[in-house]
């Protein structure tokens, strides 16, 4: 990914998936060393996700280079986030100090470097943090993407990320403009959209009209008719499911921008109409849609036993 890069690299990862919690120390010393061996003219603070938290935390403290965050979380542990998919809070962690306090104050008080900020608004995780940003009036330069949680895949996928990482010298908006990108929404819309998606990860109903009033906002998203269709399942109403899902498959089919989306992030939504479609009884339709799926996405397990299902009903 970054062997095009006229920068050297140090690399670091937390590989208990613990967000870099308590690792300040550790993480001051390595970056310390390689700057001691490289003696850099510049740095650069980079990472996506749990990495661009770390990046946005380590690069707001230190203090000494420009940051480049794709979709950090700023509250961690929220319903629905990723951070909550691997566990925080952890047990005995106080709740107050889930809060990216130090990224938060250090974005309100004048930043000595840049800070770019890449959100992709298809996730309520992310819609929750260009929320953030928008409400507080906080600094760092905002891009508000036509991307999901993965952005950074998305764009490498599009030959964004090796533009801009080979020298750092490329204005981001520019390459994100080119490809149709940058689209940004009403802070109204990522708010909702934010607290709709949180209150269904919470296992919390969620009626379709309630979600139907931010329609009017963002006509034809494809992450809300995604919600929509997921909050239909959950009141029972599966065939309306199936049909809103498709809704958001074909448009994702008719927008240039998203067909370099994550393929993990794409198939979610025709195995979760597939799943529907078993629960309605449509096994034929439910098969042909899961052959299309091996097809585009290749073998997965989800795609195997969602098969499996569909002909141990028929025996």
């Amino acid at each position: 990914m970054f062997s095009a890069t006229r920068h050297a690299c140090l690399f670091l990862n937390d590989t208990r998936n613990g967000w870099y919690l308590g690792q300040e120390a550790a993480i001051d010393a390595a970056i310390d060393a390689a700057i001691g061996a490289v003696r850099p003219a510049r740095i650069l603070h980079y990472g996506a996700s749990m990495g661009g938290y770390a990046a946005l935390v380590t690069g707001l403290r230190r203090g000494d280079g420009a940051i480049h965050a794709f979709g950090p979380e700023l509250e961690l542990g929220r319903p629905g986030s990723q951070s909550a998919l691997y566990g925080l809070p952890h047990p005995g962690t106080p709740a107050e100090a889930l809060v990216l306090a130090p990224a938060l104050d250090g974005l309100r008080r004048p930043l000595s470097h840049a800070v770019h900020l890449y959100f992709g608004h298809l996730d309520p995780v992310d819609s929750a943090g260009v929320a953030r940003v928008l409400a507080q009036g906080l600094g760092g330069r905002l891009f508000d993407l036509a991307s999901c949680h993965a952005s950074h895949d998305h764009l490498y996928t599009l030959n964004v990320i090796r533009k801009i990482t080979r020298t750092f010298d490329r204005d981001p908006e520019s390459e994100l403009a080119a490809r149709g990108l940058i689209r940004p929404l009403p802070r109204a819309f990522h708010e909702g959209f934010a607290a709709a998606g949180e209150t269904l990860a919470a296992g919390e109903q969620l009626t379709v009209a309630q979600v139907d009033t931010l329609a009017t906002l963002a006509p034809g998203h494809v992450g809300l008719l995604r919600l929509r269709a997921e909050a239909a399942a959950r009141a029972g109403d599966l065939a309306l499911a199936v049909d809103l899902m498709q809704a958001a498959e074909s448009a994702i089919e008719l927008d240039p921008a998203l067909h370099g989306l994550p393929k993990r992030w794409r198939k979610d939504l025709p195995l979760a109409r597939a799943g529907w479609m078993l629960a309605l009884g449509r096994a034929d339709a439910a098969l042909g849609l899961l052959a299309d799926c091996r097809e585009t996405f290749g073998p997965d397990e989800r795609i195997d036993t969602l098969r499996m299902a569909v002909e141990a009903g028929r025996g």
